[in-house]
């Protein structure tokens, strides 16, 4: 069976290498020039950001397996600190039961986890799907014809390829939330801290995420420095998603300066990502979304989870389902 993949996230990724292993010929196209979608790392001068999933929480999942049996495991660090938060600029441990949860980061970025995930796949760069025809029982995509289709993008991208085919699939539930994630690298020693991140529970505060970079893992920012990155609420992301780089920045320093001490208020480092579909609010159901017998199935964190080995998961389940269809036998 031939099968193509749209998009080179980790839901795609884990679709591919599933159908790779299974000795089946699989492409994945990605609008991008890398893989890992939102799985991302962003080098600045000496500073090293995760600048989209900040660590990874396997849970038990497939992802466990591939990511802690078959890869290589020798960047990975296992976090010990666990995430406090902040509660009316007060800072406090957080839920103790998630503290337990074993989370990974790993030391050259994350992205490292997606790289090896396609490694030995063909990944066609540059790519973008934004249509599939169906044309004498096969599936053209980006001019190449596939007996089956994983449909990996965001929800609403997926809905348009779908509906370029007449599919009549929809995902009423499954809504995401945009994130604007600030990069910031600072002459300054954070110290001695028992977290590796903070975290605004109840998102009223525009600053909901920093997250430590240089803490959670060696080498992220030279001695005495500290490398951060600031995630805005989502009622902020909203607001400042066009303004400049430079506003934005000036607007996530001051909040980052008022939580940390006046020593952070000028960073050296600084960058701005932004994700128009950070994570899933609400999710569809994957097996609602996904019937046995289709040919076109769809994998993503929208129909599962907003969480790396969600993620992954879908990838797998979708994966599987293809090669449940006898055409694949």
């Amino acid at each position: 069976m031939r099968i193509a993949v749209v998009g080179a996230g980790v839901a795609g990724l884990a679709a591919a290498r599933t159908v790779a292993i299974a000795d089946h010929e699989v492409v994945v196209y990605e609008t991008a020039g890398a893989v890992g979608g939102r799985v991302a790392s962003r080098q600045l001068g000496p500073y090293l950001f995760d600048t989209g999933a900040t660590s990874i929480a396997p849970r038990g999942k497939a992802l466990e397996g591939a990511m802690l049996g078959e890869l290589d495991t020798s960047d990975l660090v296992p976090l010990t600190k666990s995430v406090y938060t902040i509660q009316y600029g007060r800072i406090s441990p957080g839920d103790t039961a998630k503290a337990k949860i074993q989370r990974y980061v790993y030391r050259s970025g994350n992205v490292r986890l997606p790289e090896m995930l396609a490694a030995g796949l063909d990944v066609r760069f540059a790519t973008p799907v934004d249509r599939i025809r169906e044309v004498d029982r096969c599936y053209e995509v980006a001019g190449e014809r596939y007996e089956a289709v994983v449909v990996s993008a965001p929800i609403p991208e997926t809905e348009e390829i779908l509906a370029s085919l007449g599919d009549p699939r929809r995902f009423a539930n499954a809504r995401y939330r945009p994130c604007l994630s600030v990069l910031l690298g600072y002459a300054v020693d954070a110290g001695d801290r028992p977290y590796h991140a903070l975290l605004e529970p109840e998102q009223r505060h525009p600053l909901t995420w920093l997250s430590f970079e240089s803490i959670k893992s060696p080498g992220r920012a030279p001695e005495g420095h500290t490398a951060l990155v600031a995630q805005l609420s989502p009622v902020a992301s909203v607001a400042l998603f066009n303004d400049s780089d430079a506003d934005i920045v000036a607007e996530t320093s001051v909040h980052v300066a008022r939580l940390l001490g006046e020593k952070f208020t000028q960073p050296e480092a600084t960058s701005v990502v932004r994700w128009r579909y950070s994570q899933p609010e609400t999710t569809a159901l994957f097996d609602t979304v996904n019937r046995p017998g289709q040919r076109v199935v769809v994998a993503s964190d929208g129909v599962m989870g907003g969480r790396v080995e969600y993620a992954y998961e879908s990838g797998v389940m979708a994966a599987r389902l293809l090669l449940e269809d006898p055409l694949a036998r």
